[in-house]
């Protein structure tokens, strides 16, 4: 009778600890299976609504021949994305970390699926995924496992010396070495803190990554003397009393004492230790320091970015066949159809003919209503981009900020390309259009974001970050003391002003894209270099008219501001076929300069 009674106090026990669990605790974090060795990586909690999800896969395979394998996440709840999938062959003896990644949305999925050439194993690694956008969460910051938590707690807590910057703490579970070799694993987070120590110890690739997500816009505290790639540059900055600033790309880093956090730490206490143990009250003097000037990667934080498009369609793009003419066509159809057609056949005396004219007439009218549809709407592709691109010729790199509009009165199942290195932030407006399930995204190559991202009459808005090596440049060659541009932008410049590193200023305008022209000097104009960070953090779409009328107050020694006819990064197959309304601006910063 006891053992009877206590199978539900064990039974409930068990049950308590399971749910207690994390979802990464359930889950098999290992998988063998015939000569296949699949193990899960350790990976960030997404807490926010916006950036990347990764599942990464360690797979080894040992057995002696080439495998081809497909990773999948399947939704069993989604109002989004409906598989996220990547098939790869690994040749025999070779062991290779793969991932899943995809923008964070409304998913849900059981398990990651695997298939060996062709069929499908019974075991599922990560046994639940849950994934949805938390506008109610705070900042998030990434932040160094050698800083306790109550350390931060006691910097950016409530009662903190940088309380107002509204920052929860999220730390990596793996090692230096396993962290993200990609930056869009980073995007998720405001900030990201690590001692200089810590930076010097990640393999060359995930430091590398770190600095790619400051130069898209990020921002990074560092704990010590980091060594920063050559293209970062100190900045002065008036507020900031305790640390040092430095710009690279549209992001900032800014870096402390290493002993910063013991310090804060002392400064948050309300009571001073004397010698003896003894503690008394603090005196009344105020905070020692602040940290004004700190600031967060906050690109997505204005609503009306993360629920609308600076490029969205109106109604009169869009429409094509009225819904009054529509119902027009159907209430002539059924007139004629009806009465007209009884009231002839009478007069004719052949009212059994009307089961033959109904069939046809209706047949005849589907034909011309499918027929208008098929000449007039279902061509309908249009298409808006605007671009700011940040070319640094020295490294052969390109920061691209872009918003990208499609719309299609049909779907399209190559729906868009974008490869590794960019970051897609699908828009949900607020209207039912853009709320919609069953998109594919197939990591194969790259980015392919495939069946379900243009849909008929549906607009796709999105925001886009890209980080890609890029050899276009703008050549300069000086003639008789005349300075000369070969435009190898990729595309028309409209206009482009241009500054040498001796403080001349040139401009010139219309040069088609592979055609050379003459540069007139403009006098009269200094050096007056605005932050990039600070144009990332106003909204990068926000500028582009102030760069149009005022391109001069982004120029600085050996460096040039074009304006051109359209975007040559980020561009789609589909943008051959679409009427596209473009607007792109060009900050370069020149490799090499000729003599004057």
């Amino acid at each position: 009778m006891l053992q009877r009674r206590s199978v539900p106090v064990v039974f409930c026990l068990l049950m308590f600890v399971l749910l207690a669990l994390p979802p990464q605790a359930a889950a098999n974090q290992q998988i063998d299976y015939d000569g296949l060795k699949f193990t899960m990586l350790p990976d960030f909690e997404a807490r926010t609504y916006f950036g990347y999800k990764f599942i990464r896969v360690l797979i080894s395979n040992r057995s002696g021949r080439e495998r081809q394998i497909r990773l999948s996440l399947n939704a069993d709840y989604s109002r989004d994305l409906e598989q996220i999938s990547k098939t790869l062959v690994i040749p025999a003896s070779e062991s290779r970390e793969e991932a899943l990644f995809f923008p964070l949305g409304d998913f849900s999925s059981v398990g990651l699926v695997i298939e060996v050439d062709g069929r499908e194993i019974e075991e599922k690694l990560l046994k639940y995924l849950r994934s949805y956008k938390n506008y109610y969460a705070k900042k998030q910051a990434l932040v160094d496992a050698k800083i306790p938590r109550n350390d931060f707690e006691a910097v950016f807590g409530p009662s903190g010396m940088a309380a107002g910057l509204n920052l929860e703490l999220s730390q990596f579970d793996g090692s230096l070495a396993q962290l993200y070799s990609n930056w869009l694993a980073y995007t998720q987070f405001n900030l990201i803190i690590y001692f200089a120590e810590s930076l010097r110890e990640m393999p060359e690739p995930v430091r590398a990554a770190i600095f790619d997500y400051v130069r898209a816009g990020g921002a990074l505290m560092v704990l010590g003397e980091p060594v920063l790639p050559k293209d970062f540059v100190r900045i002065d900055n008036a507020e900031a009393s305790m640390f040092t600033t430095y710009e690279g790309g549209f992001g900032r880093v800014m870096t402390f004492r290493e002993d910063f956090m013991q310090y804060a730490v002392a400064a948050s206490e309300p009571e001073l230790t004397l010698p003896n143990g003894d503690k008394i009250p603090k005196p009344a003097r105020g905070k020692p320091g602040n940290l004004n000037g700190l600031e967060v990667s906050d690109i997505f934080s204005d609503r009306s970015f993360q629920d609308d498009s600076p490029l969205p369609f109106d109604e009169g793009e869009v429409e094509t066949v009225s819904a009054r003419w529509l119902m027009l066509i159907i209430y002539l159809f059924a007139f004629l159809i009806g009465p007209v057609n009884v009231f002839v056949l009478h007069r004719l005396g052949r009212r059994i003919l009307v089961f033959v004219t109904v069939p046809v007439a209706s047949f005849i009218c589907c034909v011309f209503i499918y027929g208008y549809y098929v000449i007039f709407e279902s061509s309908t592709l249009l298409g808006k981009r605007n671009a700011l691109i940040l070319l640094d010729e020295r490294d052969n790199r390109a920061i691209t900020l872009a918003n990208y509009s499609i719309y299609s009165a049909r779907s399209r199942a190559e729906g868009f390309r974008f490869d590794m290195q960019t970051e897609v932030f699908p828009v949900n407006r607020n209207d039912y259009r853009s709320n919609d399930s069953g998109k594919y995204i197939v990591l194969d190559e790259d980015q392919h974001l495939r069946e379900g991202w243009i849909k008929p009459k549906i607009p796709r808005y999105m925001h886009l970050r890209s980080i890609q090596t890029r050899r276009e440049r703008l050549a300069l060659t000086a003639k008789n003391g005349a300075l000369e541009a070969m435009n190898g932008l990729g595309a028309d410049i409209e206009e482009v002003v241009l500054m040498t590193s001796g403080g001349r200023v040139f401009r010139s305008t219309g040069i088609r894209a592979g055609a050379a022209a003459g540069m007139d000097e403009v006098r009269g104009v200094s050096a007056s270099w605005s932050s990039l960070p600070e144009v990332g953090k106003r909204g990068w779409f926000n500028v582009f008219d102030h760069i149009k009328v005022s391109p001069y107050a982004y120029l600085k020694p050996g460096t040039y501001v074009a304006r051109l006819n359209r975007s040559p990064f980020l561009r789609q197959a589909i943008d051959e076929e679409a009427e596209i309304t473009e607007s792109a601006c060009l900050i370069g910063i020149l490799k090499e300069e000729p003599s004057l």
